[in-house]
């Protein structure tokens, strides 16, 4: 989970040249903490300062808590990585919730899902399933709050709703971000890209690595793409925008955005460490 600064603090703290605190600060829960910290994503870094809190999200009727404090990230700015551009703006959340990502990251794995410390009632497994968010959308932000709602994530596993997806052990591509991840290749007429893929809600497009040497690039609107993962059906789908499928120079792994939500379901088993994908639902 990472929140943006001036969303958290009072807006003197705030500069891109960093948090302005001189030793550990605690404010209406939250303590912030002198360490800085950069994330690296997967086509940008984010600079910001460990933070910890108990954390409550969800509906109004249906509030979820972390039974302890978790560790996040107050970030002060976002820099592209290949341009070195400070981005931001409504375009950029204030607040990211990760819900895919179970791994950590930061200093020795410290920022980690706050999936990893809520507790479920009796009779459910630990983790979290998403129903399908639909695809009508429209141009929205955060701040402005005016995005559509669906009832979507699910926390706490029952038996009867896990038996309805194709479920297999998840594996960890780098233990460097120590992310779940299964075993995927993408095409689109071409060789496929086969790779450990990670499924990122927090991801607006779905990334396919190349080589350093080569250039950034995304597919054409209109450009047929097959996803084929191990233990599980195919996925199909025509991009219909701009860059909804980007080819990045560097990166080590696919990543499947948040266009496999929209129809598509995902279940992750903290318990057994396992994944679970479910199409067309």
């Amino acid at each position: 989970m990472t929140i943006d600064c001036r969303s958290t603090l009072p807006a003197g703290l705030c500069s891109e040249n960093g948090i302005k605190v001189a030793k550990t600060l605690e404010l209406d829960g939250i303590i912030v903490t002198t360490q800085k910290v950069v994330m690296h994503y997967g086509t940008y870094d984010e600079y910001g300062n460990i933070a910890s809190a108990r954390v409550t999200f969800g509906s109004s009727s249906a509030l979820a808590s972390t039974d302890r404090r978790i560790s996040f990230l107050i970030r002060y700015k976002k820099v592209r990585r290949d341009t070195g551009e400070v981005v931001g703006g409504p375009l950029w959340p204030k607040g990211i919730f990760g819900i895919s990502p179970i791994g950590g990251d930061g200093p020795h794995q410290m920022i980690k899902s706050p999936m990893d410390a809520v507790s479920v009632g009796p009779g459910l497994h630990r983790g979290y399933y998403l129903s399908a968010i639909g695809s009508k959308w429209k141009a929205c932000t955060n701040e402005a709050g005016n995005c559509p709602q669906v009832e979507a994530l699910h926390v706490g596993i029952p038996d009867d709703v896990k038996k309805n997806f194709k479920i297999q052990k998840w594996k960890q591509a780098s233990p460097r971000y120590n992310f779940p991840t299964l075993d995927s290749c993408l095409s689109w007429g071409s060789e496929p890209v086969c790779r450990p893929t990670l499924y990122d809600t927090g991801n607006s497009t779905i990334m396919v690595p190349t080589d350093t040497s080569k250039p950034y690039a995304s597919l054409n609107v209109g450009t047929k793409v097959v996803v084929k993962t191990e233990g599980q059906d195919d996925w199909n789908f025509t991009t219909t925008y701009k860059p909804e499928v980007e080819i990045v120079p560097g990166l080590e792994h696919n990543i499947v955005g948040i266009r496999y939500f929209e129809r598509n379901s995902l279940l992750v088993d903290l318990e057994t460490q396992e994944i679970g994908l479910r199409l067309g639902y």
